[in-house]
């Protein structure tokens, strides 16, 4: 449950957590993936839920998976995905594609994938685990295609993981990047918190400090004694809360109920730092374009209830065409947008 904050009032609680809590200095599996059964919500199309053409997000989707399967030029070939999360996008892209392996420094997110497959009767996709910020378990010149989705800037060293990824890609494969930069941060956002359930009498505080000038953010994680809702309710009467909600006096009255402290170190490249990263890397082209998940969100628009496809295949039939297009149009790169390179 993500709830952001609409403030960057200066408090100290930082410190208070660095003081008074000594948090232990965790990955990004240790710190979160592991805990959760599902990292989506158990909310993708396909995946969780049948597709629902009246649905936006379910368009967004599959938007989502034609991005990735034309930028990669993904049809018929081997697809390597970095960081499936819950299966995605490697579960919706692999009736299109040859084989689909997904690779995840947390185990739980590796069996989740793999359940997941195993549920939905996918045979040609699987699931393996590496030790994040080492080498990954593949050959030199192993896919024809990588998909990178919000997974690159979760690994202790975005770049070395780039060297990686370019190590295990074909000559002439193409990496379809999707990554979170901090400028979606900006005027407010810097500081704010997540409330993740973990059980009914267990959750967890995520306090954000993020540093926009110098691409990186500190997670501080806190593992509280508490349901989700009691810590909402405590944090605020009317159930909407804020980073400038969570003070000393509140922490120090709860500090019998925290259970374990993590800090989390995350470097958020800029899609102007990607592209010079990749083209160091030696990728002969670079290529920031607009994303397909954009596309089918305004294509959505475009219809009435009326007039709207109602079933995936006349939805996929819209959404394709126009997705072929617009990921080979190049984006600003101010706009950190969607990254396709070529080695």
């Amino acid at each position: 449950m993500v709830i952001k904050s609409q403030s960057i009032s200066e408090k100290n609680v930082f410190s208070w957590i660095e003081n008074e809590l000594n948090p232990e200095l965790s990955t990004s599996e240790e710190f979160i993936y592991n805990e959760m059964e599902s990292q989506s919500g158990y909310g993708l199309p396909i995946i969780y839920q049948a597709f629902d053409a009246s649905k936006k997000s379910h368009w967004i989707d599959r938007g989502s998976l034609y991005d990735f399967l034309y930028s990669t030029k993904g049809e018929g070939k081997k697809l390597l995905d970095f960081g499936p999360g819950d299966g995605w996008p490697s579960l919706i892209v692999a009736p299109f594609a040859k084989e689909v392996i997904g690779v995840d420094s947390s185990e739980k997110r590796v069996k989740t994938c793999t359940e997941n497959a195993e549920r939905l009767g996918i045979k040609n996709a699987s699931f393996v685990s590496y030790k994040s910020g080492t080498k990954l378990p593949f050959k030199d010149n192993s896919f024809d295609g990588i998909m990178a989705a919000s997974s690159i800037e979760q690994t202790p060293d975005p770049k070395k993981t780039i060297e990686e990824l370019y190590r295990v890609l074909k000559p002439g494969g193409r990496i379809r990047i999707f990554y979170e930069a901090l400028s979606d941060y900006k005027d407010g956002y810097e500081k704010d918190l997540w409330i993740e359930g973990i059980t009914e009498s267990k959750c967890k505080l995520i306090l954000f400090n993020r540093d926009l000038e110098n691409e990186y953010a500190l997670q501080y994680g806190l593992t509280i004694a508490m349901s989700e809702e009691e810590l909402i309710r405590r944090l605020s009467a009317d159930g909407k809360v804020s980073f400038d909600q969570v003070s000393i006096s509140f922490l120090e009255g709860i500090k019998g109920l925290i259970t374990r402290a993590q800090v989390c170190k995350t470097i958020h490249p800029s899609g102007k730092t990607l592209v010079s990263w990749l083209k160091e890397m030696g990728f002969k082209e670079v290529l920031p374009t607009y994303s397909g998940s954009m596309a089918a969100a305004k294509l959505f628009d475009l219809y009435t209830e009326d007039n709207r496809p109602l079933d995936l295949d006349s939805v996929d039939e819209v959404i394709k065409k126009v997705v072929k297009i617009v990921t080979e149009l190049e984006a600003p790169i101010y706009l950190d947008p969607m990254i396709t390179a070529v080695k």
